[in-house]
């Protein structure tokens, strides 16, 4: 039975709390999986408890260990993220959030509005009535697209031809008016320059969750030419031990390049993972640190 008062459980109903690093890694694993895969359901201490009959106290201090967050945040996380689906399938608001889990609209107001980075009905409706101006251009790393809404570049990609490009843009805002536009000149050229040896730093308007927010935040003040760690990063955001989720959020940047996530590399000093592909990674942090010193003398 639980203990109340201490938060522990008798061991012979939970097993041994003790647990090795990979017997707490498999654990919280298990529960990120069922989070992910049933964020609509009773998701607090007490339901995860009886679902891994594991002490609330005891999941709650491992998966803070192994993830850097709370069960409660990481459950906060995977709603959004279903929210956002939900919306862009044309999903009224209020069946939205009841299938995220949450009971009223008030979620969205006092929690979740403002992580969307647009209002709920234009992400609901997949960016309808919104305009994004696009342009791609050849660049010495691939063909490059950047997007813009009239709050600031939205999106930012790379790959081996247009019509990869432009499926991508499709699939994030697939209501919006997309409108292949010159206007964007003056950004692809600093693009460009930055990829020729240049510095950049341009406006961006960029939907996330709270925590990817802060991360992209964060990442926009390493400086050119430097890099930081995963650990680094999550440091930065006082969460030192959710380095893992500041991958992730690496991961799901909608601006590299402009968001210099590739200036994040692994506490042992090697590459770690980039959207745009290692190879590209590996590019960008040599043309920096070959134009370093011009570039930070200017």
């Amino acid at each position: 039975m639980k203990d109340q008062t201490s938060g522990t459980v008798n061991k012979k109903h939970y097993g041994n709390n003790n647990d090795k690093s990979g017997n707490k890694m498999k654990l919280v694993s298990s529960i990120c999986d069922f989070i992910r895969l049933n964020p609509d359901a009773d998701l607090s201490l007490d339901a995860l408890e009886d679902r891994f009959k594991i002490s609330r106290y005891q999941i709650q201090k491992t998966f803070k260990e192994i993830m850097g967050i709370t069960p409660k945040k990481y459950v906060e996380e995977c709603r959004i993220v279903l929210l956002k689906n939900n919306l862009k399938m044309g999903m009224p608001v209020p069946k939205a959030v009841y299938m995220t889990g949450q009971n009223s609209q008030s979620w969205l107001s006092t929690s979740t509005s403002s992580k969307l980075g647009m209002g709920t009905r234009e992400y609901r409706n997949g960016g309808k009535g919104i305009t994004i101006k696009y342009m791609i251009s050849p660049s010495n790393i691939g063909m490059l697209l950047v997007a813009e809404t009239d709050m600031g570049i939205c999106s930012l990609n790379v790959a081996d031809n247009s019509e990869i490009l432009l499926k991508s843009l499709h699939d994030e805002y697939p209501s919006a008016i997309l409108i292949e536009s010159s206007d964007l000149r003056g950004r692809v050229d600093a693009i460009l320059g930055y990829l020729n040896g240049g510095n950049l730093n341009m406006p961006v308007a960029l939907h996330g969750t709270e925590f990817q927010l802060r991360v992209w935040t964060a990442i926009r003040t390493i400086p050119y030419g430097q890099t930081r760690s995963y650990s680094d990063i999550a440091e930065d955001i006082g969460m030192p031990k959710a380095y893992r989720a500041v991958a992730n959020a690496c991961g799901s940047n909608p601006v590299p390049l402009i968001i210099p996530c590739h200036r994040v590399i692994r506490k042992n000093g090697a590459m770690g993972g980039y959207a745009l592909g290692e190879n590209k990674k590996k590019f960008l942090l040599e043309l920096e640190k070959n134009n370093k010193d011009r570039v930070n003398s200017r």
